[in-house]
């Protein structure tokens, strides 16, 4: 089964890339509930956002349900989980016993990786700075040569100035 690439756009709307068409969070639930294999990618910074997703059409089916969960399991959650219906979750065995490990080492190299970019991006940045101010100095230097050379009629090679050959008027 081939997996169903989902873009999601900055202004949140969603492209289902086979169907070549736009999507709600509820065709996404369809999808799901059709045991199609579905990966939403956010479009500017190609990350995965599916668990997000998911998260907000579960979230958005609790709104229209005509009963909500108990209240002390909603006061639960916020107390032992700081709110976090998956660390609520994972407190309970819901996730197999490694589950959090990966999560955190996956959250771990996340963000190696976007340290990694960012350092290489200012590197980049500081190397093309570099390279602009050798040009212009370069071109300055030439454009001082060119003043000297029409100001003194020869060029600068061959204006020496007067050193001084002896210790004369100097107090020893």
């Amino acid at each position: 089964m081939r997996t169903k690439i989902i873009k999601r756009y900055q202004n949140r709307k969603l492209y289902d890339t086979q169907q070549s068409c736009y999507v709600t969070l509820d065709d996404i639930a369809k999808m799901i509930r059709a045991s199609e294999d579905v990966m939403v990618i956010d479009n500017k910074s190609k990350n995965d956002i599916t668990a997000a997703t998911l998260t907000q059409i579960i979230f958005e089916s609790e709104k229209k349900v005509a009963q909500y969960a108990p209240l002390f399991t909603l006061r639960e959650i916020i107390q032992t989980g700081s709110g976090s219906i998956s660390n609520y979750l994972a407190k309970l065995g819901a996730f197999p016993a490694d589950y959090a490990e990966k999560q955190a080492a996956q959250a771990r190299d996340a963000a190696a990786d976007a340290a990694l970019k960012t350092t290489k991006a200012s590197y980049d940045d500081l190397k093309q700075t570099l390279d602009e101010r050798v040009v212009s100095a370069a071109a300055a230097t030439k454009a001082a040569s060119t003043a000297t050379k029409t100001a003194f009629g020869t060029s600068t090679a061959e204006v020496t100035p007067d050193l001084p050959t002896s210790n004369r008027g100097l107090n020893n």
